[in-house]
């Protein structure tokens, strides 16, 4: 489930970086005070009237104001995006090493099982060694 959550966030942030670097236009078409069409990247649809007027503008050359109105709206993206370096450095490595070796190794500080030296019984000493060499613990 982490994995799954973790790729759609990866998803979301590069079209996210993608959007936000791309620029857009917003085409609208008016006729008169009254919203014909309303387009994205594409142009607006022109209204009936405003195919007339330009066939009549055509014909006759008349320098008449037009009723319909055409606005263009851009919206720029990003030029240069801000880079950040992963330059990470650790206060104090040691104990970064302490933590790891503690925590996630998940090393086991358990008493070992006591072991039976009946089969393999320890080699008899030929002398003592202490009172050979006059050493003894005070």
């Amino acid at each position: 489930m982490k994995t799954h959550f973790q790729h759609i966030a990866s998803l979301l942030l590069a079209v996210l970086v993608l959007v936000s670097t791309q620029s857009y236009s917003i085409n609208t078409h008016y006729c008169g005070n009254i919203l014909v069409d309303k387009a994205i990247i594409k142009p607006a649809k022109k209204c009936a009237m405003h195919d007339a007027n330009s066939s009549l503008h055509h014909e006759h050359d008349d320098k008449k104001d037009d009723c319909c109105d055409d606005e263009v709206e851009l919206i720029e993206g990003q030029d240069q995006l801000k880079v950040q370096s992963l330059d990470f450095e650790l206060p104090n490595p040691v104990f970064f090493q302490a933590f790891v070796y503690t925590f996630i190794f998940n090393t086991s500080f358990e008493a070992l099982e006591k072991v039976d030296y009946s089969e393999n019984p320890p080699p008899l000493l030929l002398r003592d060694f202490q009172a050979h060499y006059q050493v003894f613990l005070i």
